[in-house]
């Protein structure tokens, strides 16, 4: 019975590791600087970062955006790709959340390192949290990238929700729902960022 037990606990542990890293797959199309579309037809959205929109309404597109889409082209192409996955796999659109390996090259890692994408914390998808922040302390203290842009505080504190990892201007309407708990005030938009909060879309802080 024992044995039987260490047979089934080794059969989902080689279950797991080829879910999460067998399989490769060949990238067809580079959508923007982190997203990406397989042969086999299904988009992949990088996990743990958020490059610069290429398409903004009303906007020529983000700040760097073309920039670190050719980056992610040139990384990942009509190469092979390994997908490792944390907790949540897929968004509210469908896509595949993963983080992205060229051989033994991380790809998320890599665009933020070179300042091409910022790094997102969103619990409970932590798993490279600590290596993607420490990538864009470097970035940032080098000013590559996205980090050659100056964007000056038009607020003097923000509010983060700890829950979420998302920076709020203190009037935002989304603030209200925020838990006294898990707010947390920042003084500038900078600090908020550098711990891998994003910006919320509504109130664009």
């Amino acid at each position: 019975m024992k044995r039987l037990i260490i047979i089934a606990c080794f059969m989902c542990i080689l279950l797991i590791s080829v879910t999460s890293y067998g399989r490769e797959y060949v990238v067809r199309k580079v959508i923007d600087g982190d997203t990406i579309q397989l042969e086999n037809g299904d988009i992949v959205k990088y996990q743990g970062i958020d490059a610069p929109e290429i398409y903004v309404k009303d906007s020529g597109g983000e700040f760097f955006a073309r920039e670190s889409t050719r980056q992610n082209k040139k990384l990942v192409f009509l190469k092979k790709v390994r997908l490792e996955f944390d907790v949540e796999k897929k968004d509210n659109r469908g896509r595949l959340l993963a983080y992205v390996f060229v051989k033994n090259l991380f790809v998320n890692g890599e665009l933020v390192k070179q300042g091409c994408a910022k790094a997102v914390v969103k619990p409970p998808n932590t798993k490279y949290k600590d290596l993607l922040l420490s990538n864009q302390k470097k970035a940032m203290e080098e000013e590559r990238g996205i980090w050659q842009e100056k964007k000056k505080d038009t607020e003097s504190s923000y509010i983060g929700n700890k829950r979420t990892y998302t920076l709020h201007r203190p009037s935002c309407k989304n603030v209200a729902k925020i838990p006294d708990k898990n707010k947390i005030i920042f003084r500038s938009r900078l600090d908020a960022i550098k711990i891998g909060f994003v910006p919320d879309k509504f109130c664009k802080p």
